[in-house]
């Protein structure tokens, strides 16, 4: 490769990162719907034309957003779920446990640039793009859970709705945290909600192996 290729792509990448950062930091402040593209220009330096050149139009920014985030969050989920060693059932606790700490660490971050795009007409209608990431970032898991169906060590249940039965605990709490209705740091609250869902999940997977 050139040196003057190498040059030219060092510039690309560090263009788009201005653009993302500057991105993030306007979605931090007003929410994804209020991202306007000459708030954009004025904050990154980077004029419109090589913006649309580098991500296609203003929902390509907001795309590359969520997906950073999105991946950063279920990675993170997927690493404590996988960590843990023993009951399969416990480690999807952990895997809670860690959606909730994740959300602790800076719960307005995790609000803006998670919550608000999941509940969003914006990822309703790219409903493509969120299914094609959520596979990507689901399949470590699914294929350390197959073992575990097999062996009826884990309710044989669709993976969607295992993630659903795990992440929705802790966005919930985290919710009902940031409305105040939940004393305490968020923290506070990761034993809890760890219990719960290793208690749901054993409790489903007894169910399917038959037991009382």
């Amino acid at each position: 490769m050139s040196q003057r290729r190498t040059m030219v792509q060092a510039r690309s990448k560090m263009t788009r990162e201005r653009v993302l950062e500057a991105a993030t930091q306007l979605v931090l402040e007003r929410g994804h719907e209020a991202l306007a593209m000459k708030d954009l220009v004025e904050l990154s330096g980077v004029s419109n034309g090589s913006i649309f050149h580098h991500f296609g139009s203003r929902d390509g920014v907001l795309e590359e957003i969520f997906k950073r985030e999105r991946r950063a969050y279920l990675a993170y989920v997927s690493q404590c779920t996988l960590e843990h060693q023993g009951d399969p059932c416990e480690a999807l606790g952990e895997g809670a446990r860690g959606a909730l700490m994740f959300q602790a660490r800076d719960p307005q971050r995790y609000y803006r640039l998670n919550a608000q795009f999941s509940n969003s007409e914006w990822l309703r209608e790219k409903q493509t793009m969120w299914n094609d990431l959520a596979a990507d970032i689901e399949r470590p898991v699914i294929e350390w859970g197959m073992p575990h169906f097999a062996a009826k060590r884990l309710p044989l249940l669709a993976p969607a709705l295992i993630q659903s039965l795990l992440l929705g605990p802790p966005e919930l709490v985290c919710n009902q945290w940031r409305a105040g209705r939940i004393g305490g740091q968020l923290a506070d609250h990761a034993d809890t909600v760890a219990a719960y869902v290793t208690a749901g999940m054993r409790h489903l997977r007894d169910m399917g192996n038959g037991a009382g």
